[in-house]
């Protein structure tokens, strides 16, 4: 796509290219190429070509250049060379870089080479300077100190990763990145720890100032009480004279209010007589009211036009001229007089038809007719007619609406006028009731106006005692007030007063912090940037030398300012600790730099231990343990990324997987307000809790520059201190389980106990600072804060108690310090052997479950001391005869005096200066007097004889020798010069360690001798003498998990012992065999898992040659579990000595080197080692047998040990069988 882009659009492109994306040697033979040609052959197809042709034809006709393939394509190329640029970033170290140049020439002759220097003073200073514009760093002499300073940690790890590598043979790089990585981490941390130092002095000082508060309110309360108490008297003396008055005045006022009482129910009684009187009557006239109301209802609905029309009538109907009748009998309006003279009958129609004519004053008649004073001579007049069944008024409705109206209305007074002449007597008692019970309530008026005079005279008595009773109350309250706050602040400045002094410390060291914390940040930042790769002792070296550094500057700083110092949070530690890290300084320091850094974590850790934190510390929170081995790794990872959670990538090699560059860089991006990172293929969202770690189990990794930038390296290879106190741990849970238990449990209590107590201490703090107004009006706080403080002194109780009990658990566990010691010295002895042999692998676990053993397995004794000793000696030549079986017999003496002089160093009997002579000699040429005896010492072994007088023990040395040359010469010319006495004074006066330095001097030929002997003085002869080869021995120490490893010579094939071996524990049958090879990987993988399900033993032969199929390997032991394995399953493994074996499949087998024994014995040894007695007495003549064998045994032994006379022995270098 470049290289269409650039040849066929005519686009000017950029092709940057790093090394680290070189998966595969076949991408540089692409860009070889390209730099060469323009282009990849065989590359298009045939749609590419048509759009190269395309898209280029119309160029050549432009340039008036034949349209042909060849002139096509030929100007696509120079399109190519024109507009596409190639950038490659390679690295130079290592010999990849040199062997790419040599392979593809065109690297060299197609590019310019612009060699990228390390920056200079001014780049590094300039880029410090440009970065800390933003921070506030104080005066300008600070800020210039800094300054200088980052360029003189960036310079000073660079000249000590020299010095790391030449005395070492580790390698850390320093680069520019570093650097930046410097000044970022700088600018964090310094912030950080100004908002913690400030938060924490805050909170102390708003604490101490509550306190101090407190005090002053105390002394004003106290002598605000004393001013309180006679006022409060006095007003108590008023308060009681005034309760007597009172008293009088009350008896009058009940005298008073019980002839009120009396008249207020007589007023009673005479109101509820009258009540019932009136009640009764209202029940009465309740009957006809109903009616009343009706009629008078049906009249306010009657109109005037209705009447007028009844008016009209000429003839009106019958019940017309009844009710006509009704309503003027009811109105006393007197009838016509009609008929014949002597017959003349009532005509009431004439008069009623006038009282119609006029409608308003008939209504207006009804509306106001006195209804209460009807004649009696009227009702007797209307009664026929009310008696008539047709004075209806639903009969007269059909008639006439008016007329239906009018008759309810005569209907309705007539029934009224009964009731109100039965209710007229009630009315009458009414009456008379009423005007007694006025006299009674104007008596009753007079008795209540005297009363409310006693009353008014009692209440203002009363509101003078309640003013009296309320100023006693307040100042009671205000006595009491006084008294509740100053218990409070008793209980306040009793709690925390203790506290007030500490607290006080606290904020001048928060204050002296705070000035130093710009140069106590400046060591830890170069901690975390740099120092992770180093081993302890040079950490410390470079922290000392920044320190100075800082006084040099002028920039102050705290007394020991480093990454523990200035950045360890105790309680996080605790937690650490009980998770499984170990508690050395260097431990700790890594995690503190894990913590801290902005760069994941890649942990060199060969014995495990990082690992096993890792995993006990991220359990909870669904650790995903991940290996470049397996299929689905990236999956892991990216689910990881997805949901927030930890992962460990555990045993990766010195080159990282380039499809992690992503999630190392943290190359995130914002999509739709989301963080998103690409991994692969996949876009997923970036989780702010995801975690990731790395981990090596390489001893001593080569990591290339580009791979240290974007990791945090730290060195967790066990050290002395923290495996001792593994080592202590171990023996005293197996010679005294019940204390190690004891002591286990304490450190998790006193940790918890501790978290609580600063838990506590934040509590109260906080509440101090939160609190407002006075905080003494305020119980429930103090209340809370004399809780949490009595919770802190029975924690602090319980604390001293646990540590008190834990000084007397570790007093017992120290007598078994010597075990741990010792153990702690051999493991360095014997991890020490892997630089002479990457085949020397020994993890960890290996060597604890031996001492596990040897634990068991040595010798009980009642006194502590005495089984010190025994499992000493006992664990010290058991693990000499199991490192031996794996070591090839040139090693083997070589082992033993490592071992000799280790225990020696433990003891202080081995003086450093000489040590270092033994091993290099003389560090100068020249002796500064002439040689006494040049013509039988030569000048290098006089040279070395003067440096060596150099020493505090050898003064005068050089000077007897030359004063007693003689003797010297016959010493020198002896046979047994290492086990002969020096001639004069030197043999009293120095050791057989000494003796052997002059023995290097004048004879170093005969030193490994010297060496035997003074192994077999030190520590006894046994450890000159190893053990012959046994297989059934290093069978029984492996397990279905723990291979089996033959480490093979020249000439050695150890398939007929193992076949014999085979036959002899029942598995000859059982046994699958394979030489490894080109090809026969996925053979020996599926004889494995076949072996794994029967519980068959597997052979892989010549394991160095298939490097490529290690890796395989490794994860299929890595993959064993005990559970899933059948128990009689052994895999058996032969190789050469090779560095590309697996390092964690070496560490944790039963090695075993096949060779030529050394020596005579050693020779028929290992011949006889074959044969048992069956087989010796199994002849029909043995005698002659035996002495046929041993011959033929001993010819053999002469025979092998000819080789080491080179020429003298054999020609050709035979290796006989």
């Amino acid at each position: 796509g470049t290289i269409l882009k650039a040849g066929a659009e005519g686009k000017k492109v950029v092709f940057l290219f790093s090394d680290t994306q070189i998966v595969q040697e076949s991408f540089l033979e692409d860009i070889n190429n390209v730099l060469n040609s323009g282009e990849i052959p065989n590359c298009w197809d045939l749609n590419d070509q048509d759009i190269i042709f395309n898209a280029v034809r119309p160029v050549c006709q432009a340039k008036g250049l034949p349209v042909t393939k060849f002139s096509v394509h030929e100007m696509f190329l120079t399109r190519v060379m024109e507009n596409l640029h190639m950038s490659l970033a390679f690295s130079p170290i290592g010999g990849a870089f040199r062997d790419r140049l040599r392979q593809f020439p065109s690297l060299v002759n197609c590019c310019t080479i612009d060699w990228f220097l390390p920056w200079p003073d001014e780049a590094l200073k300039g880029v410090a300077s440009e970065a800390f514009n933003d921070v506030d760093l104080g005066d300008q002499t600070v800020t210039d100190g800094i300054i200088a300073m980052c360029r003189d940690v960036h310079q000073s790890v660079e000249a000590k990763s020299d010095l790391y590598r030449e005395e070492l043979r580790r390698h850390n790089y320093v680069t520019p990145t570093s650097y930046l990585e410097l000044l970022t981490t700088f600018k964090k941390l310094v912030g950080e720890k100004r908002t913690e130092l400030g938060t924490a002095k805050r909170r102390l000082v708003i604490g101490l100032d509550k306190l101090e508060s407190t005090e002053k309110e105390v002394a004003q309360l106290k002598i605000d009480l004393t001013e309180l108490q006679p006022v409060l008297e006095q007003t108590s003396i008023e308060v009681e004279e005034m309760m007597v008055v009172i008293t009088k005045d009350k008896e009058s006022a009940a005298e008073t209010k019980e002839v009120v009482v009396k008249e207020e129910a007589a007023a009673s009684a005479k109101a509820a007589e009258c009540t019932a009187i009136k009640t009764d009557a209202e029940a009465d006239l309740a009957e006809a009211l109903p009616a009343l109301d009706e009629a008078v209802k049906v009249l306010k609905n009657l109109k005037q036009s209705d009447i007028s029309e009844v008016a009209k009538y000429s003839n009106p109907p019958a019940l017309v001229k009844l009710v006509v009748e009704g309503i003027c009998i009811m109105r006393e309006i007197a009838p016509a007089k009609v008929g014949e003279a002597g017959k003349k009958v009532d005509d009431f129609w004439v008069p009623g038809k006038k009282m119609l004519g006029d409608p308003k004053g008939l209504l207006d008649a009804m509306f106001g007719y006195d209804k209460d004073n009807i004649p009696e001579k009227v009702i007797k007049k209307i009664q026929p007619i009310i008696d008539n069944p047709d004075f209806d008024p639903k009969k007269i409705e059909s008639v006439s609406k008016a007329c239906t109206a009018m008759c309810q209305w005569v209907q309705a007074m007539h029934k009224y006028h009964f009731v109100a002449k039965n209710v007229e007597p009630k009315r009458q008692k009414l009456a008379a009731a009423e005007a007694e019970l006025k006299e009674v309530m104007e008596r009753l008026s007079g008795w209540q106006a005297k009363l409310k005079e006693v009353e008014d005279r009692l209440a203002d008595l009363e509101s003078k005692f309640d003013a009296a009773v309320k100023k006693k109350d307040e100042l009671s309250k205000q006595s009491e007030d006084c008294t509740v706050k100053l218990d409070r602040a008793g209980r306040l400045l009793g709690g925390l007063g203790g506290e007030k002094v500490r607290w006080q410390e606290t904020v001048a060291s928060l204050g002296a912090a705070e000035i130093n914390v710009v140069g106590d940040v400046m060591v830890a930042a170069g901690g975390i940037a740099y120092l992770g790769a180093f081993t302890a002792s040079y950490r410390s070296d470079l922290e000392a030398e920044w320190r100075k550094k800082l006084l040099s500057y002028k920039v102050s700083h705290s007394d020991g300012a480093g990454v523990r110092a200035t950045l360890a949070d105790p309680v996080q530690i605790r937690n650490w600790t009980i998770y499984g890290l170990p508690t050395d300084g260097l431990s700790l320091e890594n995690a503190i730099i894990m913590s801290k850094s902005r760069r994941w974590p890649l942990m060199i850790d060969p014995q495990g231990q990082a690992n096993k934190w890792i995993k006990n510390m991220e359990k909870e929170r669904n650790l995903d343990v991940i290996k470049l081995s397996d299929k689905e790794f990236l999956r892991s990872l990216v689910n990881g990324v997805r949901f927030g959670k930890p992962v460990l990538l555990e045993n990766i090699g010195e080159e990282l997987d380039p499809s992690l560059e992503p999630v190392l860089l943290k190359q995130t991006f914002k999509q739709g307000g989301s963080e998103m990172i690409k991994i692969g293929d996949d876009t997923i969202p970036y989780h702010p809790d995801f975690l990731f770690y790395i981990t090596t189990k390489l001893p001593n990794p080569h990591y290339q520059p580009e791979t240290c930038v974007k990791v945090t390296l730290l060195n967790f290879t066990v050290n002395p201190e923290g495996l001792e106190d593994q080592l202590l741990g171990i023996v005293v849970s197996k010679e005294r389980p019940d204390l190690q238990e004891m002591k286990n449990q304490l450190v998790v209590q006193n940790a918890k106990m501790k978290n609580q107590l600063k838990a506590i201490e934040d509590d109260i703090l906080r509440l101090l600072a939160e609190s407002e107004g006075n905080i003494l009006d305020d119980e429930t706080l103090i209340n809370t804060l004399a809780e949490a403080k009595t919770t802190s002194a029975e924690i602090n109780e319980k604390v001293a108690e646990a540590e008190k009990t834990e000084k007397e658990i570790d007093t017992t566990r120290e007598k078994y310090r010597p075990v741990a010691y010792r153990g702690s010295i051999l493991f360095f002895a014997v991890a020490d052997m892997g630089a002479v042999d990457p085949m020397y692998q020994f993890s960890l676990q290996w060597f604890i479950d031996l001492f596990e053993r040897a634990i068991d397995d040595s010798e009980a004794a009642e006194e502590v001391e005495k089984r010190c000793v025994n499992l000493n000696d006992f664990f010290t030549y058991s693990l000499y005869k199991n490192i031996c079986r794996g070591l090839f017999e040139k090693h083997k003496l070589l082992f033993s005096f490592t071992l000799c002089i280790k225990l020696l160093q433990g003891d202080n009997l081995v003086d450093p200066e000489e040590w270092r002579f033994l091993l290099v000699g003389a560090s100068v040429n020249s002796a500064p007097v002439p040689n006494p005896a040049p013509e039988w010492l030569v000048e290098r072994s006089w040279v070395d004889l003067c440096a060596l007088s150099e020493l505090p023990r050898f003064k005068g040395l050089s000077d007897s020798f030359a004063a007693n040359v003689p003797e010297w010469r016959k010493y020198f010319d002896s046979n047994t010069c290492h086990s002969d006495a020096l001639p004069g004074e030197w043999n009293e006066k120095l050791d057989s360690f000494a003796r052997m330095l002059v023995l290097r001097c004048l004879r170093v030929d005969k030193v490994i001798e010297a060496i035997q002997l003074f192994v077999s003085e030190k520590i006894g002869e046994k450890f000159i003498d190893p053990p012959t080869f046994n297989l059934a021995a290093a069978f029984e120490d492996s397990t279905p998990i723990s291979p089996l490893v033959f480490v093979l010579t020249a000439g050695a094939d150890p398939v007929s012992s193992l076949i014999k071996f085979a036959e002899d524990q029942g598995f000859s049958s059982k046994l699958g065999s394979i030489s490894l090879g080109q090809g026969q990987g996925p053979i020996a993988e599926k004889l494995i898992n076949e072996a794994i399900k029967e519980g068959t033993w597997v052979l892989l032969q010549n394991c160095h040659l298939a490097v490529s199929w290690m890796s395989t390997l490794e994860r299929i032991v890595e993959n064993l579990k005990p559970e899933e394995v059948n128990p009689d399953f052994r895999m058996w493994l032969s190789c050469m000595p090779s560095p590309h074996f697996p390092v964690s499949v070496l560490q944790n087998s039963v090695k075993m080197t096949i060779e030529p024994p050394k020596g005579l014995r050693q020779n028929l040894l290992r011949s006889y080692a074959d044969y048992d007695d069956e087989f010796l007495d199994g002849c029909q003549k043995p005698d002659a047998f035996k002495k046929l064998l041993y011959g033929t045994c001993f010819f053999h032994a002469v025979v092998q040990e000819r080789r080491k006379f080179g020429p003298l022995g054999w020609n050709i270098a035979y290796d006989f069988t």
